[in-house]
C-alpha cells in the first residue's frame, strides 16, 4: 500500500464519560478523519443531533408527542444541565461555528463539552499532522487506487 502524504487532515471525534461512577471511563462514540475542516465540523453536527435525540427525542417530531417527560429539575430540585437542548443550539448556531472551521485550519483544536443526569459528551476537532502515528490514507494496489491517486 501507498500512504499519500498531504496537508493536514483534519481529524474528529466524539466520546462519552458515564455520570455517577467514582472511577469516569471514556466511550469514543465515534471518529471521522477528513482532508477539509468543514466536514469534521458538519460531522460533528450530525454526531451532536444524533446524541440529543438519543437522549431527548426533538419536539418538533410528530410521533414524540405520545412520550411521557419528566424534568428532572422539578422532581429533584437540582440543575443538572439539558445536555439535547444545548447540543441542539450549538448546531442550530451557524454563525459561531464557522470561526471554529478557520480556527481548525489556523491549526488550532476544539472542543465542546455537555452534560446532564446521563453523562457527559465530548465533541473534539483538531488538525492532525504527518508525524501523528496513523496519519495518511492507505490506497490499494488497484487500478481504482491508482486512479484515485492521479487525481
Amino acid at each position: 500500500m501507498t500512504l499519500i502524504q498531504q496537508q493536514p487532515l483534519f481529524r474528529a471525534e466524539v466520546a462519552s464519560y458515564p455520570s455517577g461512577h467514582p472511577e469516569p471511563g471514556r466511550s469514543v462514540l465515534g471518529t471521522f478523519v477528513s482532508p477539509y475542516a468543514a466536514r469534521a465540523m458538519r460531522w460533528l453536527c450530525v454526531q451532536a443531533v444524533f446524541i440529543a435525540n438519543g437522549l431527548n427525542p426533538d419536539p418538533d417530531v410528530p410521533w414524540s408527542a405520545g412520550l411521557i417527560s419528566i424534568d428532572a429539575r422539578s422532581t429533584l430540585d437540582l440543575d443538572l444541565g439539558d445536555a439535547p437542548a444545548r447540543l441542539r443550539a450549538w448546531v442550530a448556531d451557524e454563525d459561531a461555528r464557522h470561526p471554529i472551521v478557520q480556527d481548525l485550519k489556523a491549526g488550532q483544536s476544539f472542543r465542546l463539552d455537555v452534560a446532564d443526569w446521563s453523562g457527559r459528551y465530548e465533541l473534539t476537532a483538531w488538525p492532525w499532522h504527518s508525524h501523528e502515528p496513523g496519519y495518511g490514507i492507505p490506497w490499494p494496489p488497484s487500478p481504482i487506487g491508482r486512479a484515485l491517486v492521479r487525481r
